[in-house]
Parts: C-alpha cells; sequence; structure tokens
C-alpha cells in the first residue's frame, strides 16, 4: 500500500489517531460563533453571548449541542470513515439538539430564553459548520495521505489502516538505546521480503547498525526490499542475499561469512488453510528450517537470536500452530553464548495474504465479503508496532518469551462491515457478507499464553515477559523431530500420518489434550 511522506514521521502517526478529538475546539468555536452571528442579525451588533440577559440560557443550549456532538460517536470515527450515511447521522443528531434545546431553556427560565431567530441560526451554523469541518478534514486527509503517485481509485487509495478503524496510542521505543546496543552490530534478518520482514528492515535502517543482512528466498521481494531500502540514508553497509533458510549449507556459509551478531528469524509459511494441506512443507519452513537456524545461531557464536511466533502456536489447533509451537519449544532449549528469545503476536493489519487485502479485493470486484463465522474474532496489530515491540524486545533479557498488549480482540464480522462501510457507504453491510463456514485449522478465538505460562510486566508498558517450565529436553524434541522428518514425504498417506502426528502426539509420545478431548 503506497503511503505519503508524512507517513515517515513519528508525530504524523501520533497525530492520525488523535484526529477526532483535535477536532472538539473547532466545533465550540463553530457552536458558541453561531450564537454571536444570531445576535449579530437579531440586533444588529455583536453581543457576547454570555454576557447577555440569556447567558445561562445561551451556556445550556450549548451543552445541548455538545452532549449531542458526543452522543451522535463523532469523536470515535475518523473524518477519512464519514461517508453520508455518518453525516446525515451527525446532523440529525444536530436537528435534535435543536428540537431539545429550545424546549429546555423554557424549562428551566421560561423568561430567559434566547430568542427564536438566534436559535434559528445557531441550529443552521452548527449543522453547516460542524458538517463542514468533517468534510474538509476529510478532504485534507485524503490528500496528505495519499501519494503523489498513487492512483486517485482503486485499492491503493482506499485501504484502511488500523487506527482508523480502531483508535490506538501510538507505540514509543526506546531508539536511543536501540542505537547505542546495534551501534557495532552485524544484523541478519531472514524472510525480510515479507511483510513483517520488510517493516523490520526499514526500522533498523533508521537505527544505523553497523551492517544489515537482508535474506530471502523470493527474488522479487528481496528486490523491491532493496530498491526501497537503498533510498534510506544509512551510513554502514546492506547486504540483499537471496537465500532458503531450509538449505542448512546455504545458511552455514552465509553465517560463516556475515558472522552476524543478532539474528532476527520472520521467515514463515503463515496461512492456516493452506499447511492443512502441505503439513510437509509448514513442518521443513516453520520447524526444521527454525532448528537449524539456531543451531547455527550457536555454532557460531551469534550474540542473540529472536524468533517471530504467532498466537496459534498456544493450544495448536492447526498445521501452522502446531509447527511454530515444536520451533518454540525448541528455542525454550538454547542456552550457552547466545541468548535466545521468542515473540508471540496475534495478526498484523493489512499484511499480504492476511483477511484486509483478501475483504478488500473482494469489495473492489463488487463481491460479497467471505466470513467464516459471525462469531470468530483476532488480536491484531499494526506493522509498524509489531515491528517495533519486536526490536525493543532486543533491549529486555528477563524472560524467554514476550507478547504484546494488542488491545481486545476484533470480531472478524465487524471488520468486515467496516470496510463495506468505506467501499460501499450507501449499501447495507449485511447484503455484502457471506457466510462460508470454518475453514480447516481455524479457532473461533486465540491466546496468547499457555496455561503452564505466567505473564509479567517488563520495563515497556506493551510488552509481557512469560516464563514458564521448559516443555521439553532438547534430546526429546529432537527424537521428536526425527520422527515427523521420517514421514515428511509427499504422499497423500504420508501427509495425512504427519499432520496427525503434528496435531496429536507430544515430543514424549503421549497424545495431546486436545486429542484426548476429541476422541472422547
Amino acid at each position: 500500500m503506497m503511503t505519503s511522506k508524512l507517513e515517515q514521521f513519528p508525530s504524523w502517526t501520533w497525530l492520525r489517531g488523535r484526529i477526532p478529538l483535535l477536532l472538539v475546539l473547532p466545533d465550540l468555536l463553530v457552536l458558541y460563533g453561531g450564537l454571536l452571528l444570531g445576535y449579530r442579525i437579531r440586533f444588529g451588533e455583536w453581543l457576547w453571548p454570555h454576557a447577555t440577559e440569556w447567558g445561562v440560557a445561551s451556556l445550556l443550549v450549548l451543552g445541548v449541542y455538545g452532549g449531542a456532538l458526543v452522543a451522535s460517536g463523532v469523536y470515535r470515527l475518523s473524518p477519512r470513515l464519514m461517508h453520508l450515511s455518518e453525516f446525515i447521522r451527525v446532523g440529525t443528531w444536530l436537528i435534535g439538539a435543536w428540537g431539545l434545546s429550545i424546549p429546555l431553556t423554557y424549562a428551566v427560565d421560561p423568561a430567559d430564553v434566547p430568542p427564536r431567530g438566534v436559535m434559528a441560526v445557531l441550529g443552521l451554523a452548527a449543522l453547516v459548520g460542524v458538517l463542514g469541518v468533517r468534510a474538509g478534514a476529510r478532504r485534507l486527509l485524503e490528500h496528505l495521505s495519499t501519494a503523489p503517485d498513487e492512483p486517485a481509485s482503486g485499492m491503493a487509495s482506499t485501504s484502511l489502516r488500523l487506527d482508523d478503524l480502531v483508535p490506538r496510542d501510538p507505540v514509543e521505543i526506546n531508539r536511543s538505546a536501540l542505537r547505542d546496543v546495534l551501534s557495532d552490530r552485524t544484523i541478519l534478518v531472514t524472510g525480510a521480503g515479507g511483510s513483517i520482514g520488510s517493516e523490520l528492515s526499514r526500522q533498523l535502517v533508521s537505527l544505523n547498525p553497523f551492517r544489515l543482512t537482508f535474506v530471502d528466498v523470493s527474488e522479487h521481494n528481496l528486490y523491491r526490499l532493496e530498491k526501497s531500502l537503498r533510498t534510506e540514508r544509512y551510513d554502514g553497509e546492506m547486504d540483499f542475499c537471496i537465500a532458503d533458510v531450509r538449505d542448512a549449507s546455504l545458511m552455514d556459509d552465509l553465517f560463516a561469512r556475515l558472522q552476524p551478531d543478532v539474528v532476527l528469524h520472520t521467515a514463515a509459511y503463515k496461512h492456516v488453510p493452506l499447511m492443512e494441506r502441505h503439513p510437509a512443507e509448514a513442518f521443513r519452513n516453520n520447524t526444521q528450517a527454525s532448528v537449524n537456524l539456531l543451531t547455527l545461531c550457536e555454532e557460531h557464536d551469534v550474540d542473540q537470536f529472536v524468533f517471530v511466533s504467532t498466537d496459534k502456536a498456544v493450544n495448536p489447533a492447526s498445521v501452522l500452530g502446531a509447527t511454530k509451537q515444536l520451533a518454540e519449544w525448541y528455542v525454550r532449549t538454547g542456552g550457552g553464548a547466545t541468548r535466545c528469545s521468542t515473540v508471540r503476536f496475534g495478526n498484523v493489519f493489512g499484511t499480504q495474504g492476511s483477511v484486509v487485502p483478501r475483504f478488500e479485493e473482494k469489495l473492489a470486484a463488487g463481491e460479497p465479503v467471505p466470513i467464516t463465522h459471525a462469531d470468530m474474532e483476532r488480536y491484531f496489530m499494526s506493522p509498524e508496532e509489531a515491528c517495533g515491540l519486536i526490536l525493543q524486545t532486543l533491549l529486555l533479557n528477563a524472560h524467554p518469551t514476550h507478547i504484546f498488549r494488542m488491545g481486545d480482540p476484533i470480531r472478524i464480522r465487524w471488520l468486515a462491515e467496516r470496510l463495506i462501510e468505506h467501499w460501499y457507504p450507501h449499501v447495507d453491510p449485511e447484503t455484502m457478507i457471506e457466510y462460508v463456514g470454518r475453514r480447516p485449522g481455524e479457532k473461533m478465538s486465540e491466546q496468547l499464553v499457555e496455561n503452564e505460562e505466567s505473564a509479567h510486566p517488563t520495563d515497556h508498558p506493551s510488552i509481557l515477559g512469560l516464563d514458564g517450565p521448559v516443555p521439553y529436553t532438547r534430546a526429546e524434541l529432537d527424537a521428536h523431530l526425527q520422527r515427523l522428518q521420517s514421514v515428511s514425504s509427499p504422499t497423500r498417506e504420508s501427509r495425512e500420518h504427519l499432520r496427525k502426528l503434528l496435531l496429536n502426539t507430544r515430543p514424549d509420545g503421549r497424545e495431546t489434550a486436545e486429542s484426548v478431548k476429541r476422541e472422547v
């Protein structure tokens, strides 16, 4: 998605989520100005409302209008999301405020009711002024948020950000401390061309470490990343390497040549239904590659290894979740000179292959949005939030696993309705929703913490540290991985066998609690 140059400034990100509240002052000026204008038209001179004989009633009237604006929900919605239906709703509340203010002032003090002409001018000024402020703000935001070379129509110009839908406080990271820590370090990022990897790479460049190495198996993704990052100001060396993290020999050569100090492992398959059909590939990429990478970090004396995981790894119901859980367990067995940690979070809003781009593709084609279940919900973060907090964990050393505060989970149906309203403001969202049923491997909701884990605050308010026993020894995991490898052939029988082993069998040979529940 194209972004404007303003997106590069943290102050713009901070300001974006607070725009609805920043419009309170213009609204007050419009309402007070409406009273001034009313007195001017009625009496032919400028009179301050609070200094007239109707001062108390005037303040009461302003309070009624202010309450109507709050009740209309206008301060919870970004001006960019205000379409005709929202303008009509706010206008209706303002008309209701005009109708209510007249009998209310009569009830409070019949002798000091502002003249009807003043009330009429105020009502008209409020309607035109408040809605005009929103229309102007919406136009300005659309202009500022669109890149100069971005098309005026189509997906790129209409895509929403998470903070357009859910007001969120900006995540602050200690950039000064990170610059100091990374100033003499070589950082290697796997999956650097992906959604998380590319944002992580962009933020790393701004921190100016000694050397950056970006690894990805996709030539296209790596080319796009290099083209983007070469334009950024950076004093160190940048290496862009086409390499498959599953190729242990190639990665060994890369480690020997570059000698990384910090490895951020984001490379993974993440599409749940697709991995259900390809468990062997999920196992090789999400588990075996992570195990091999951790081993290489230990062999080459890497200072720090960070494994990027997912909430789907907690009590997994899918092949994807099971393969990520196995990798998490293996990271817990790390020790020695290499400091190993895991970061675990939910869905990243708007990334490749995720629900938002899928919905927007359907809406762009005028097709219904497919929803699996009305009550399905997920945690969401923006790419900027997630990657900033991943980097912040480099400064933390007290816990083996970290999770992020992501707010309350969001219902997918609610998300779909907001997107439909954005694309088609005059259409009932329910008419553009198609319920397709839960797909293989999907859960109704996700968890962030295992039953055996306990959460603790850290030095950063948006990060929690998790502690718990190491579930299995490295020897047990190695033996289990060997069993899984032995059935990782492409035949249909082997795929089903591997899937059952991943979901139903623990490394110690016992069945999982979930498999026992299913049998019962």
